[in-house]
């Protein structure tokens, strides 16, 4: 160069001012760290300006007079394109090409300008690593980066005394580390810091070797990285009975399964209901999840008398939030599909017909007290249970309640039963009903009792009757009946064989010893001669 004046004493350089904005960025970043949104998307490009200080030279734009024109010296003036996108975790890839410039012009006022221009285009290949895990809460993402590319140096000078142009180019391979940080202003759009040093041709002594010092701005979009994913939500129940309530209160409706996709430890938190359906929301308390698994959530509900008012058969929507925290808290909304029936719908499982037994509803509390108030002889010797069932049932006929069945009902429709308390104010009920209703009456007096489910496979609907235990013990028939046929030999739920008796309940108005009677008779047949309890055609369900 013709001329050139160094920088004065004491007064900052370019460098020492670019420094100095590195660091008030990441000032503002850590005070605005209780504020951001902790958790950055995939992808990412960044535009950023930056000076590049080369072995012993000086950054900056410095404006010199000469005896006869002016230098003007621009050294170390860049910019980068970045662009990063998720490996995992906390690793990112990243690719970047730039430019550094020193441009030198000398005006002379006699024999015109000489002009040199040399530039380095840095195409480099690398990883991003974000320091800061993304249970911590902050706008503010540190990182470390690391790479290696292609250092492409140019030359260019203009000599105007002797009007000739130079030119050269050469490729150098050399790597790079730093560190830098993003300041997210919002989830799409970040202020950016970065400091590296280039070792081209991976020696620090080269001439081209030096420090980095960028500022810019990045846009980020692509999803953000989650503390969970929620791989499915399965119904275990899609069809939901009021009657069976209880049940559903003990067993998960639904299971959602969840995964740790944050690289460390998670707790789970699941709340359901149903609007309108459930009585209020049900909570999981949070479940530890370790990086990387997955676990089952089961899903239940809290059902009680709001279910018990549903009417008719509507589709609901089972509700889920799944809150996970490990410093930040993320929660996602699902739903489910279900099916509510109504309070009287019944599927045609026997094991659940004893669910609308209801031996301690007041109305059924008060007729049974009723009607054995004057039943004096009362002990609990076995021939007492007898003799009060046939009150007890005669009872039912004295309130004129009548057999009437069903109407065809289609094939993707429920059943309906009636509780013990609807078919005495209706004064009429089908098989199911009439059985309920018994049931209801002598389990109300202490009478166990049991179901009689027939689906003979030569018949086209199905029929329920009933069985109710006498204590009496298999070698004492002789005090109940003339003939030893009329009566079961059953265990009592203690272990212990009694004699128990069938009843038609469908022939409540033919009073108790036709029911008996026709009840013995079909048990005999249906249940032991055709061998319908040993093929499975014929089934026993105790009420509890």
């Amino acid at each position: 160069m013709k001329g050139n004046r160094k920088s004065e004493p004491g007064r900052p350089t370019s460098g020492m001012r670019c420094q100095r904005a590195v660091a008030a960025l990441l000032f503002a970043a850590a005070a605005a760290a209780a504020h951001g949104q902790g958790i950055s998307r995939t992808t990412g490009l960044g535009l950023r300006g930056s000076f590049w200080k080369i072995g012993d030279r000086a950054m900056g734009v410095r404006v010199s007079p000469l005896d006869q024109g002016t230098s003007v010296l621009v050294e170390g003036a860049g910019g980068d394109i970045v662009f990063f996108s998720r490996l995992a975790d906390r690793w990112f890839l990243e690719s970047s090409v730039g430019t550094v410039s020193r441009v030198s012009v000398q005006s002379s006022d006699w024999s015109g300008d000489d002009v040199d221009v040399s530039a380095v285009i840095p195409v480099l290949l690398g990883c991003r690593f974000d320091i800061l895990s993304s249970r911590i809460r902050s706008a503010l993402q540190p990182y470390v980066c690391a790479g290696a590319g292609t250092y492409w140096a140019s030359r260019t000078s203009v000599d105007a005394e002797e009007a000739e142009v130079a030119a050269e180019s050469d490729f150098q391979m050399g790597g790079y580390a730093g560190l830098g940080s993003h300041l997210l202003l919002a989830d799409w759009f970040a202020l950016s810091a970065d400091s590296r040093y280039h070792f081209v041709d991976f020696s620090a002594g080269n001439s081209r070797s030096g420090y980095q010092f960028s500022l810019g701005f990045a846009f980020i979009w692509g999803q953000k990285k989650e503390l969970f994913k929620v791989l499915g939500v399965r119904v275990n129940v899609q069809d939901i009975y009021p009657a069976y309530y209880r049940f559903y209160n003990l067993v998960p409706i639904a299971t959602a399964t969840v995964r740790n996709t944050s690289g460390h430890e998670i707790e789970v938190n699941l709340r359901s209901w149903i609007d309108g359906v459930t009585d209020g929301q049900r909570q999981s308390g949070f479940v530890s999840i370790p990086r990387g698994e997955t676990r089952d959530l089961p899903v239940h509900l809290i059902f009680g008398p709001t279910l018990l008012r549903a009417e008719t058969r509507e589709p609901a929507v089972i509700r889920l939030e799944i809150e996970a925290r490990s410093g930040i808290t993320l929660t996602k909304s699902f739903n489910a599909q279900v099916v509510v029936h109504g309070r009287n719908a019944w599927n045609g499982d026997i094991d659940k017909l004893p669910v609308f037994v209801t031996p301690d509803d007041p109305e059924v509390l008060a007729l049974s007290r009723s009607v054995l108030k004057g039943d004096t002889a009362g002990a609990v010797a076995a021939p007492d249970r007898l003799r009060q069932a046939r009150l007890l049932f005669e009872a039912l006929a004295g309130k004129n309640i009548r057999y009437q069945s069903d109407p065809n009902i289609p094939f993707d429709r429920d059943d309906r039963v009636q509780s013990a308390v609807e078919t005495l104010s209706l004064g009429a009920g089908d098989c199911d009903d009439l059985a309920v209703l018994a049931a209801s009456l002598l389990e109300s007096a202490g009478i166990a009792t049991a179901f009689v489910d027939v689906r003979n496979p030569e018949e086209k609907t199905g029929h329920v009757y009933l069985l109710f235990d006498t204590g009496l013990p298999p070698d004492r028939w002789s005090e109940i009946s003339a003939n030893e046929k009329r009566s079961v030999v059953r265990d009592d739920g203690s272990g212990r064989a009694t004699l128990w008796i069938p009843l038609e309940t469908t022939l409540i108005q033919s009073g108790f010893e036709n029911s008996w009677t026709e009840g013995a008779t079909r048990y005999a047949g249906e249940a032991v001669l055709r061998d319908g309890l040993t093929e499975g055609w014929v089934k026993i369900i105790d009420v509890p």
